[in-house]
């Protein structure tokens, strides 16, 4: 099996910040630690990218067009002819029609994984667009595929997805996203970043999660109208991320009356990630639709032993014990948003038992070695 070609296919990857990349890259890392032959496939990102240290290969594809995280890679269909295993991270506009044509030329010489991170769903005439590739792919690839993994049931069955499920559910693998629980951990909180970001004496909001057009549905609008509901004077909210809506959030903090309740820490190496994990009291996953799968910052928070607001969405709810690890809110919702983190802020001794009750679940559910030890039984299945 270790002597098979395996190929990751994924529209982005770190260091762009994405959470369908992240799992991505560290599969391929997982696979790779374990003697697999493992090439990533994704995109140039242009003059901001950089390689990665790691034992698998990436293959940056060059296009002739991308908008966003969709890009032609049509070369797709010829570069990935002699591997065995094709695992196919969903959805990468401009990657399916590749995927779909080597599949019916190849037929069971590969084996095609189809890994279903989330709906396209978008806004605008992007909505339109999308529905027009959903109809034209989706049933292939499901019906091409010969496994396909969902993070969640819960996710699955309120997913487009779920129509296929009576036909081809002999197919579907409920395999949920995982953390590096020996990364991620309980630390100090730093006392460089406390001062730099004037923390004494503050109760910390921390949200982590793109600024850019694609990462629309993080409702991060909703958040900060949550700040200005709660109106304390000893709350402060740090957004890691950046991104073309960036200046759009500090507009509307600004208009909001809160600007200087909220430190905008911009585009944070994953190395340091860790230390504003750790330094805030609890975390928010403010999301708005079910671009939101599943929520890896959940997990990452969590690791670190804090507990976690996030919204009552399918897939994401499934990631949160309800008033054991995390509390849930109503997306879209500023008003019930803000009622929960209020309850966080006045009772801080359940901040620490929310923290450990996280932290206990990732190492019993979500090491990474546990989930791409998933991975690899079904692969061999």
């Amino acid at each position: 099996m270790t002597n098979m070609k395996i190929a990751q296919v994924v529209s982005t990857f770190p260091p762009y910040h994405g959470g369908m990349g992240n799992v991505a890259y560290q599969i391929a890392d997982k696979l790779s630690s374990l003697k697999y032959n493992v090439t990533v496939f994704t995109p140039r990102r242009g003059v901001f990218d950089r390689d990665l240290v790691s034992y698998f290969k990436i293959d940056k594809l060059a296009t002739a067009f991308r908008y966003g995280n969709a890009a032609e890679v049509f070369q797709l269909f010829w570069r990935l002819w002699r591997y065995q295993i094709i695992h196919f991270h969903f959805p990468f506009i401009g990657a399916c029609l590749a995927i779909v044509l080597l599949k019916f030329f190849k037929g069971k010489k590969n084996k095609l994984i189809l890994h279903y991170h989330m709906d396209l769903v978008g806004r605008g005439w992007r909505s339109c667009i999308f529905k027009i590739y959903n109809l034209l792919f989706l049933p292939i690839l499901v019906k091409q595929a010969d496994k396909i993994i969902v993070t969640s049931r819960d996710y699955l069955t309120e997913s487009l997805l779920a129509k296929y499920q009576q036909r081809y559910g002999y197919k579907i693998a409920e395999i949920p996203n995982g953390v590096d629980t020996d990364f991620f951990k309980p630390s100090f909180s730093n006392g460089n970043l406390k001062n730099k970001y004037g923390l004494m004496n503050k109760k910390v909001v921390l949200f982590v999660g793109g600024l850019d057009s694609a990462h629309y549905f993080k409702g991060v609008n909703y958040l900060l109208k949550a700040v200005q509901l709660l109106d304390r004077d000893d709350l402060k909210l740090i957004l890691v991320g950046d991104g073309d809506l960036k200046q759009v959030y500090i507009d509307l903090a600004e208009s909001f009356g809160i600007y200087d309740k909220v430190i905008f820490a911009g585009y944070i190496p994953d190395g340091e990630l860790i230390k504003y994990y750790n330094l805030c009291d609890f975390f928010v996953l403010p999301s708005i639709d079910k671009s939101e799968a599943f929520g890896m910052v959940l997990l990452e928070a969590m690791a670190c032993g804090k507990p976690v607001i996030a919204t009552n969405l399918p897939g994401v709810r499934q990631v949160v014990n309800k008033k054991m690890d995390g509390r849930l809110a109503r997306p879209k919702d500023a008003e019930h948003l803000a009622e929960q983190m209020k309850y966080f802020l006045d009772h801080p001794q359940e901040i620490i038992e929310y923290g450990k009750a996280g932290r206990q679940k990732v190492l019993e559910k979500y090491g990474w070695s546990i989930i791409v030890k998933k991975i690899i039984d079904l692969y061999q299945s």
